[in-house]
């Protein structure tokens, strides 16, 4: 089977380069968050705090295994209709196994990634994994999963992150850079952002019994369309939001020539104490993010397009 994380090699390169400015801090002090904000399309950095900090990611950690299983479901042209069957290993966390899967339970591919993306559901991401790693080594699927998902980090220039898990019930450790580098490439996947879009959506197990599941995204409305938050112990509240403008014409103040600019925010916060405060703070990114970026003006100057990446404390 073909290595899936070859097409993603490129995917990064450009905004990882443009994000080796952040800061270097090693470790954020406990009750601090970490955070950046960024327009994706121009690589400006319009927020940010703490950015290099290793830190606990808790269940962001399901949107690499996404990405990954999306990945081979494209590129193998794989049913998302097809039905696997939950391994033992899956219902290993009780805690985060929303959907109630056992041992032998089917779910469709499809309904595994719902799961997987809108919710903290530990035993479908693992399902899901399983039966993708399956693909690459029968003998230890899981294994195999985990060595994509690490991959698909270090193709997209993730170099704190290391994935221990296919999902986040197991701890894992990434940083706010990084994984705006992980969310900026999930928003060049029509379908999986479409997914972290979706308000709330109805998922069938052993194809009778049907269970609604919910975006814990409360930021989703018309403008932002994605992707992913999370809560626990050891990571406290993180969040993964993405918000979109039409495109726009923009005027080189050096050459007098005009292009068209998509529109893309990403802000990611790890970190934060509580589920509201996460909240407000993407809020106000949001919202004043913005607000920096319709002051960006094209240039061709390469030292202001280094001064110009640089990041601002805040």
């Amino acid at each position: 089977m073909k290595n899936i994380t070859n097409i993603m090699a490129g995917a990064g390169v450009a905004l990882c380069a443009m994000l080796t400015s952040c800061s270097t801090d090693d470790n954020a002090n406990p009750g601090t968050p970490s955070y950046i904000a960024l327009e994706t399309n121009s690589g400006r950095i319009l927020f940010s705090s703490n950015t290099n900090a290793k830190r606990p990611i808790g269940m962001l950690a399901n949107m690499a295994n996404a990405a990954v299983a999306m990945d081979w479901i494209e590129t193998q042209n794989i049913d998302r209709n097809r039905q696997i069957t939950v391994p033992q290993e899956a219902v290993r966390w009780p805690h985060t196994n929303l959907l109630g899967l056992q041992v032998g339970d089917t779910i469709s591919i499809r309904d595994a990634l719902y799961a997987t993306v809108l919710t903290d559901d530990s035993a479908a991401a693992a399902t899901l994994a399983y039966a993708c790693g399956q693909a690459l080594n029968p003998s230890s699927p899981e294994s195999a999963f985990i060595n994509q998902m690490n991959k698909l980090a270090r193709s997209l220039g993730m170099f704190t992150t290391y994935f221990k898990g296919t999902n986040g019930a197991v701890v894992s450790q990434s940083s706010a850079r990084d994984m705006a580098l992980l969310a900026t490439y999930v928003t060049t996947n029509q379908s999986l952002l479409a997914i972290c879009s979706m308000p709330s959506v109805t998922v069938t197990v052993n194809g009778t019994r049907r269970v609604t599941i919910h975006n814990g995204n409360k930021l989703l409305s018309a403008s932002v369309d994605g992707i992913k938050v999370a809560r626990s112990k050891s990571a406290g509240a993180c969040l993964m939001a993405t918000s979109r403008r039409s495109s726009v014409r923009r005027t080189n103040p050096t050459t007098g020539q005009q292009s068209v600019y998509a529109q893309r925010l990403v802000t990611v916060i790890l970190g934060e104490t509580s589920s509201q405060q996460r909240y407000n703070m993407a809020a106000r990114f949001l919202r004043d993010g913005w607000e920096e970026w319709e002051k960006w003006l094209p240039t061709n100057d390469i030292q202001d397009r280094k001064k110009f990446l640089m990041l601002p404390k805040h």
